[in-house]
């Protein structure tokens, strides 16, 4: 069995929280020193409170960005915030492959496709493994697989 984890970049949020943790760190080691301390110290510390409501906000929303993504002989299973999905290499009938958005969509007729999207939107080595991935297995099925090298 193969598994595979896409995971989200850092977001700028998250840089954003630490400058003004600092900002506000700063204020309160400056009013340590001033005759002002009392009002500069209410301000800092309201601004680290803030920094830090910033920060826990930002790592909670990245934590629910993941995809995990698994393969063996039968077929696959994805799990995403979207839901859970699973297939059998059998019923695959078209895979498509976006380079731009780094998705990839595994049809299984008209009707019905699985959606492996990237929560970065990047062709990371390990998008790129599981690209690969599947070529892999739908190689042993069939021709699917073919023209992948193409550009998009």
């Amino acid at each position: 069995m193969d598994f595979y984890q896409l995971k989200p970049r850092m977001p700028g949020g998250f840089w954003l929280a630490l400058v003004v943790m600092v900002i506000g760190m700063t204020l309160i080691i400056f009013s340590l020193t001033s005759t002002t301390s009392t009002p500069l110290s209410i301000v800092g510390c309201v601004i680290v409170l803030g920094g830090l409501i910033l920060l826990t906000m930002t790592i909670i929303a990245t934590l629910g960005q993941y995809v995990k993504v698994s393969f063996d002989d039968q077929g696959y299973a994805v799990e995403s915030p979207r839901g859970e999905f699973s297939g059998s290499w059998l019923d695959v009938t078209d895979v498509s492959v976006s380079r731009k958005t780094a998705k990839i969509a595994l049809w299984h007729g008209p009707n019905r496709r699985t959606i492996i999207a990237h929560p970065a939107r990047t062709m990371d080595d390990e998008f790129m493994a599981i690209r690969e991935g599947i070529r892999h297995y739908l190689d042993q099925y069939d021709s699917l697989t073919d023209g992948w090298d193409e550009p998009a």
